[in-house]
């Protein structure tokens, strides 16, 4: 198929149609969905951008991949004329994707808890041993986290530096310190599992000393705008960060988030993504269901696979993701989900990464060594997450630490 051309006639008939739904109000534009072209080229991007009918953002990835993402506001007919140009690979709506995770019941106990999930994947065994993440940067792609929250302080990368932490969704509410900070639980949670300080009270993570960054893509209510995604993640990259958790997903493709991960591998950064919460086989969302990014199931306290989990051949492990413990604003709670299996991932990675090895050996070992749970490969992948097995250290602990109780 010949490439199209923009003839000075397209161009003008573009802009006179722009300023006519910009001349009508924000009621016409808000009707017209918003899209995301991958393009290739240096022209397809003037073109994408020149059509836009309600201005436009650039995602570039063209250090790592051959795609720069161009956001703006197309009306069907222009959607087709940039899908037939073929320096243009896709073009896909700017989805919201959502949280996969939900508050469950809580147990309230006394002192520092250790959350059945932590020590099920011998967490504790790599932090007996001195393991326990430090030097290594974990971004949180999520609702943000609460920044004074005494489990995670000691450890959120400093706010006083420019891009350690960043929102494109900002944090509503009185209580919102910054921009980035958590107004909705989700994320600090998140960020509780995979990297909560080893103290005398609260909760203990997977990685007590890695380095939390924030990247808030996702309002109080769970909605998170893909172009945010990418752009997150890029940011991570950018910053030359080694893993980043996505505790979100859609059930609809994104060639856009593809292509965000691609960029991330190639940069160094290791993208974990939870499986999704259809409970149904094939059912694994997206980014998760991309190769670039590592897939993760739930399991529930007794091994089993978690009833909402999903499953599919994109699975490549499992990690506990039922009534799991861990932070929340201004205090804790217990969450179902994959979103609560993916942080799990998260903290082994960086567990592996201090120990020496790249992140995409880190996937690697992990995978290798994983607990198989004699459950069928696409709802466990290789198995259950083992940290201390993958870093070389005796794993027969299969506790389940304070059980599903959490701190008061």
């Amino acid at each position: 198929m010949a490439k199209r051309e923009w003839s000075r006639r397209d161009l003008l008939k573009s802009a006179a149609t722009g300023a006519l739904a910009l001349g009508a109000g924000a009621a016409v534009v808000d009707r017209m969905n918003r899209y995301i072209v991958g393009a290739r080229e240096g022209d397809a991007v003037a073109a994408a951008a020149s059509v836009s009918d309600a201005g436009h953002d650039r995602i570039g990835l063209t250090e790592h991949t051959p795609f720069t993402l161009v956001t703006g506001v197309y009306s069907k007919a222009r959607r087709q004329s940039l899908r037939d140009r073929e320096d243009v690979a896709f073009v896909q709506p700017d989805r919201t994707l959502s949280y996969v995770g939900d508050p469950d019941g809580m147990e309230a106990t006394d002192g520092q808890t250790l959350p059945w999930g932590i020590d099920r994947v011998d967490a504790d065994v790599a932090h007996d041993q001195g393991s326990t993440g430090e030097g290594v940067d974990v971004g949180v792609i999520d609702g943000g986290i609460d920044d004074a929250h005494p489990d995670l302080a000691p450890n959120l990368a400093d706010p006083e530096v420019d891009g350690n932490h960043r929102a494109w969704a900002d944090c509503e509410g009185d209580d919102c310190n910054y921009p980035w900070s958590d107004d909705g639980d989700h994320g600090t949670h998140v960020a509780g599992t995979v990297a909560a300080a080893d103290g005398d009270d609260g909760v203990v993570g997977v990685a007590p000393d890695a380095t939390l960054h924030a990247l808030k893509v996702c309002g109080a209510g769970g909605n998170c705008r893909t172009s945010d995604i990418a752009e997150a993640i890029r940011h991570a990259a950018d910053q030359g960060w080694d893993v980043v958790n996505l505790s979100l997903g859609s059930p609809r493709e994104s060639p856009a988030l593809q292509a965000a991960g691609r960029y991330a591998l190639e940069s160094g950064v290791l993208p974990v993504a939870a499986a999704g919460n259809r409970g149904a086989p094939d059912s694994v969302g997206y980014p998760a269901a991309y190769d670039e990014f590592l897939a993760v199931s739930a399991t529930d306290i007794g091994d089993d696979l978690a009833g909402f989990s999903s499953r599919g051949p994109e699975v490549d492990v499992a990690a506990p993701g039922a009534q799991v413990c861990s932070a929340v604003v201004d205090g804790h709670g217990v969450f179902d989900g994959t979103s609560m299996a993916s942080p799990h991932v998260a903290g082994a990675v960086a567990q592996l990464v201090a120990d020496g090895h790249s992140p995409r050996e880190a996937r690697e070992r992990l995978i290798d060594a994983a607990e198989d749970l004699g459950l069928a490969d696409e709802e466990q992948g290789a198995g259950l997450v083992d940290v201390a097995a993958a870093l070389g250290y005796d794993s027969d602990d299969d506790g389940t630490g304070d059980g599903t109780s959490c701190p008061d």
